[in-house]
């Protein structure tokens, strides 16, 4: 049986306040409390930019020991290439130092827009396969179906990345086997604007991805789930139904709301 990290995208909402974390958490507090609850996190921040290297040490020293970051390759580098994007790319993977030394750095997800085709997109993902070296794990989301090829597929695995198993609206991967491990990722439309509460039933799509992780992931030595807000309306609700699905015992989400010393709810 693979080893299973079921997450959230991201720990920096608001909304939670309440429903996870307590009235009075400071802004600050919120990843060491979301790591009490969870074993890792998709790191949605570093699309948009890559994070500083105190911003890094920092997430390691208030996560506990075994706890995994997936972090998002900057857009700079899969959604608006420069002549810079080398250099950006050289300069998060550097940044992630911290994370490797305290072994808490989990897959890289590089996200490329559904505009991206093969066709003209080929040559821009094999530069990228080439150029994050193996000792980082790499996972590769693809939504245009222009990329559901054999030889696709044989790229991926001569990297050894695995292809971003999607559920997302529009977008259907082929459920195969490119690495080591799987990575899915449970992403919603943005209809949703609170995220305070689970909002929709989507445990059908959820029980379906558990079996193509029983059957076509079988061989697979780990398994990433990752959630975001708009799938179901709540991560963290979401997460639990999740693990719930694949049969791990739930996490306490009212971890997150005790304050040190506090053993009990009150």
């Amino acid at each position: 049986m693979p080893r299973f990290w079921v997450g959230c995208s991201g720990w920096s909402y608001d909304d939670w306040r309440g429903p996870f974390y307590p009235e009075h958490a400071a802004a600050g507090e919120y990843l060491a409390r979301y790591a009490r609850v969870f074993d890792c996190v998709e790191v949605d921040s570093s699309f948009y930019r890559p994070p500083t290297p105190f911003l890094v040490r920092r997430w390691a020293g208030v996560t506990p020991e075994g706890f995994r970051f997936s972090l998002k390759v900057p857009r700079d580098v899969t959604h608006t290439p420069t002549a810079e994007s080398p250099r950006i790319l050289e300069a998060f993977l550097e940044s992630l130092r911290p994370l490797a030394d305290a072994g808490k750095l989990g897959p890289l997800v590089a996200q490329f827009p559904a505009s991206f085709v093969r066709g003209s997109g080929h040559a821009r993902l094999t530069a990228l396969l080439s150029a994050v070296p193996d000792r980082f794990r790499l996972a590769v989301e693809l939504r245009h179906r222009s990329w559901w090829t054999s030889e696709t597929v044989d790229e991926l695995r001569a990297r050894g990345a695995a292809l971003v198993w999607s559920v997302y609206p529009g977008v259907a991967p082929p459920h195969v086997t490119t690495a080591d491990f799987l990575y899915a990722r449970f992403v919603g439309d943005r209809a949703l604007t609170t995220f305070d509460r689970i909002q929709r039933d989507r445990r059908t799509e959820i029980e379906a991805m558990a079996r193509h992780f029983r059957e076509e992931g079988r061989s697979a030595l780990e398994v990433y789930a990752l959630v975001n807000n708009h799938f179901m309306g709540f991560g963290p609700g979401t997460a639990q139904i999740v693990r719930e699905v694949l049969g791990l015992p739930a996490a306490d989400l009212t971890l997150a709301s005790r304050d040190p010393g506090q053993s009990v709810l009150g």
